[in-house]
């Protein structure tokens, strides 16, 4: 063989080498790529994969996943084929939690709302409190504002930390309002602020109701909005973080309130039923200018010049309920309709670019009831309609809805953490998932005061009532009006 020929073949080799080889380095990157999306060979083919996070409160509890118990403690991801698998997770000294999840192909399931509560009766007594006349745990789980009957001043507390920190205000301070009796009366929680900072309240007395924004920090920067603004409101909504603007609805007109300056805009918008909003934009119901007997849904921006209809609704005497939110980058707007219930979900629309409307439903269906009550979670995934006894959630993330039933009849939906939901039944404080699932009893209480698990997770807060030494001795209690005395109480969860 002549030297030219054998450089040829040498050559012709080393090229069909390389060429094999970035075959096999495409072929096994493309492999990897299929695994890292989720695909796999099993008994019925290539089949696309979908990624779970399983969370879980406390952390490092035991998860089974179809019966088999995984290597790795909460939290952590797994690739799961799609469709139907059931979770249980499990820790000693704690409850169980379980449930069945949907995996989508090529989709993130996100299971992070399991709680698991200690089986022990570890409770301790922390604050004695008389005759209580309000009180309400912050948005954030980290503050307890009380007011005590009888009492000139107002309390908060914060509550994340192992040792509380007590404030106490003047109420005529708070209240401003130097010539009534501040004692008297009944005051109605209404919002908190995102800072929990402030907190708005009605005091109804003497047959009036005043509106009034409580600044926690320094009551005598609070303002008695209702003699401020010399107007009636019927609501009021908190516009941004500061409570620095609010929304209000007087007279059938929505106007902007400046808190700082203490001005009043002109009329937003007329003719309004009710509203509702996320922030800084508002949907309101407002009677149809062409047609009095029918009702419109609109929805405006502070800021632009008007507001933008997004649908027509039945008659003005119907049942009518509304809320908006935010989950991520998406935004959201529901509503109900006597029995039927939509949540359209996307980008608000704006004035000036009306056909721009990104609002979507993502569910519309009957419902058994007439909702009286929409509401959301704090994180603003999930919505919930209730009325009389039922409850019907939708997950703005997966687009999923469930149906369920409480314990009594709901006039308000109590959340105990982000997704889990509390009421008192039978001396008993019943905790369920937003869906309904893994319904526990977790303390016998006498009474419907508010219940708060704290933003870290380490504390479960209750009042419970302290039994008169009459009652202790078994003696009848012949005081007409005896004063009840309660005791906050604490758990410890993790």
């Amino acid at each position: 063989m002549d030297r030219q020929r054998k450089k040829k073949i040498e050559k012709a080799r080393v090229i069909i080498t390389n060429i094999f080889m970035a075959l096999c380095v495409v072929g096994i990157v493309f492999v990897l790529m299929l695994v890292a999306m989720g695909y796999s060979v099993n008994e019925n083919g290539i089949q696309q994969s979908g990624l779970v996070q399983i969370s879980s409160n406390p952390k490092g509890a035991i998860v089974e996943i179809d019966g088999e118990i995984q290597f790795d403690h909460t939290n952590f991801n797994k690739m799961l084929r799609s469709g139907n698998h059931n979770v249980k997770i499990t820790k000693p000294g704690y409850d169980a939690w379980e449930k069945t999840i949907n995996v989508d192909s090529g989709y993130l399931t996100r299971v992070e709302w399991a709680r698991l509560f200690p089986t022990d009766n570890n409770v301790a007594s922390i604050i004695n409190l008389s005759d209580i006349r309000l009180a309400e745990f912050s948005d954030d789980h980290k503050r307890l504002f009380v007011i005590e009957h009888g009492s000139p001043v107002a309390q908060y507390y914060d509550i994340q930390n192992e040792k509380i920190k007590t404030h106490k205000i003047s109420l005529t301070d708070a209240l401003s309002d130097k010539t009534e009796n501040v004692s008297a009366g009944e005051i109605h929680f209404i919002a908190w602020n995102e800072a929990s900072s402030k907190i708005l309240i009605t005091w109804t007395h003497d047959q009036k109701t005043t509106w009034h924004l409580i600044d926690l920090e320094n009551a005598q920067k609070s303002i008695n909005l209702t003699t401020k603004f010399g107007m009636t409101f019927s609501d009021i909504r908190i516009l941004n973080d500061s409570a620095s603007k609010l929304w209000v609805l007087e007279n059938g007109r929505i106007h902007i309130i400046d808190t700082e300056n203490q001005t009043i805009t002109g009329v937003i918008a007329s003719n309004v039923d009710r509203f509702a909003n996320n922030k800084d934009v508002i949907s309101y119901v407002g009677i149809d200018n062409d047609d009095d007997s029918h009702c419109k849904l609109f929805v405006f921006k502070d800021g632009e010049k008007g507001a933008t209809e997004i649908t027509s609704l039945e008659s003005k005497q119907s049942s009518i309920t509304l809320a908006m939110g935010s989950y991520w980058n998406e935004s959201w707007l529901a509503y109900s309709v006597n029995n039927r219930i939509a949540v359209l979900s996307g980008t608000y629309p704006s004035y000036d670019k009306p056909s721009n409307n990104s609002l979507n439903k993502i569910v519309e269906r009957d419902l058994e009831y007439a909702p009286n009550l929409v509401s959301t979670n704090r994180l603003g995934r999930i919505v919930a309609f209730t009325g009389a006894s039922n409850l019907t959630s939708i997950d703005i993330e997966t687009r999923n809805y469930y149906d369920t039933t409480t314990e009594a009849e709901t006039t308000k939906l109590n959340w105990l953490d982000s997704y889990l939901i509390w009421e008192t039944s039978n001396n008993k404080i019943i905790v369920r998932d937003f869906d309904g699932n893994n319904r526990r009893e977790i303390l016998s209480v006498d009474n419907a005061l508010p219940v708060n698990i704290t933003e870290n997770n380490r504390w479960l807060y209750y009042f419970d009532i302290i039994p008169s030494e009459a009652e202790a001795d078994g003696a009848q209690n012949d005081v007409d009006a005896p004063i009840t005395l309660y005791s906050l109480k604490r758990k410890k969860l993790e």
